[in-house]
């Protein structure tokens, strides 16, 4: 078809060999409401409140007959973390380790920061309920994602232990870069005998440091088994070499569950980590107009400001207002200041300071920018 002076033609759809998967997108929603879920109900359940009904059809319906943990557990968290897998693999085969690197500090950092404030400010009020008083040696630490290597400091937001798996990712993909593009099969290689390693070395921990250098050598091969599965969509790996990876990785999962009692978010880890491997598989599928609709994009582009802002603003609502509102009015109220919270946090932090950033790099090499997404994380 070809374009006339006389009648405009709409923007073109994405190429037939584009590696974009609109299909995450509705996955990352529903991950969102996942680690929401798990929160909320977590909240009723420690209060000993039966108003959360919702909670009883989950529980007897999915989760008791599926035998995932308890409230979903993991389910979100796994599924936001084997997708940052995939997409963090797709852009780090088209960038430098520097730029890599700094594009997801970019990404992750500002809007943490202000997440992290926000419930510092919560706690200190007492809104917010965290394991001890935070003072402000806690918020510098809790800022630099440094507060899960000391025992006896406060965290503030219960949700950023993942961040710091990701982080290690990150780097590891990072130093990686010119092996990925040359020999793909070797940096998840090099992750599976690295996280064996760790897994002997916080063989029995207790808690501080190495409990959490055990969380990161557990929900590591989560992201690498998300880096496989994209290696084999951009054709830069074959399907059986890759299988044979994976199923490494997940040997190194079941075997951090299995010789550590303290393994977060319950016993079905591996059986949940499984699920989300053929939910991602078929998601990666998905190219309907649903999964292309520009509802599933703007709330798509919003899942890291939800998950970032979900347990201090609703858990906080729910904290002040459930006793004399209600349960129902209580979470109404939380998930509406969410909604604007998260509105603010993506449209003046994450989404501008991404754009700024690009502008920049545009200058710097004379280019023009690329156009990014809050997904490309």
């Amino acid at each position: 078809m070809t374009q006339t002076a006389a009648r405009p033609v709409p923007p073109a759809a994405p190429a037939r060999g584009s590696h974009y998967m609109h299909g995450l997108d509705v996955l990352r929603v529903l991950c969102s409401v996942a680690v929401l879920y798990n929160h909320v109900a977590g909240w009723a359940k420690m209060r000993g409140s039966d108003e959360f009904w919702v909670a009883d059809l989950i529980e007897g319906g999915v989760v008791a007959s599926l035998h995932l943990n308890d409230l979903l557990g993991f389910v979100g968290v796994g599924s936001f973390l084997v997708i940052s897998g995939v997409v963090v693999t797709h852009v780090s085969t088209r960038e430098t380790s520097g730029q890599f690197l700094a594009r997801r500090a970019v990404r992750l950092f500002p809007a943490l920061w202000v997440a992290i404030l926000l419930a510092w400010v919560l706690a200190l009020t007492g809104a917010l309920g965290v394991n001890q008083p935070p003072d402000f040696g806690d918020l510098l630490l809790n800022l630099g994602l440094l507060n899960y290597s000391f025992e006896d400091a406060s965290t503030l937001l219960a949700v950023t232990w993942t961040l710091t798996v990701q982080v290690v990712f990150y780097l590891l993909a990072a130093a990686t870069i010119p092996l990925l593009r040359r020999w793909p099969w070797l940096p998840p290689a090099i992750a599976a005998a690295l996280v064996s390693v760790l897994i002997s070395f916080t063989n029995d921990p207790s808690t501080g440091g190495p409990a959490h250098l055990r969380i990161i050598a557990s929900f590591l091969p989560v992201l690498f088994l998300g880096q496989l599965v994209m290696l084999v969509r951009g054709k830069r790996l074959a399907p059986v070499p890759a299988i044979a990876l994976g199923l490494v990785h997940l040997w190194l999962a079941t075997r951090a569950a299995a010789t550590w009692s303290g393994t977060p978010d319950g016993p079905a880890y591996v059986r949940t980590l499984v699920l989300i491997l053929l939910l991602l598989l078929l998601c990666t599928r998905a190219n309907g107009r649903i999964a292309r609709s520009r509802v599933i994009k703007v709330l798509a582009d919003r899942t890291y400001a939800v998950y970032l802002l979900h347990f201090a603003v609703v858990l906080s609502a729910l904290n002040l207002l459930a006793d004399p509102l209600g349960f129902w009015p209580a979470l109404g109220i939380g998930l509406a200041v969410l909604v604007v919270t998260t509105e603010l946090l993506h449209r003046f932090v994450e989404r501008p300071l991404a754009r700024a950033f690009r502008r920049w790099e545009a200058r710097r090499a004379g280019t023009e920018p690329e156009l990014t997404r809050s997904g490309d994380r």
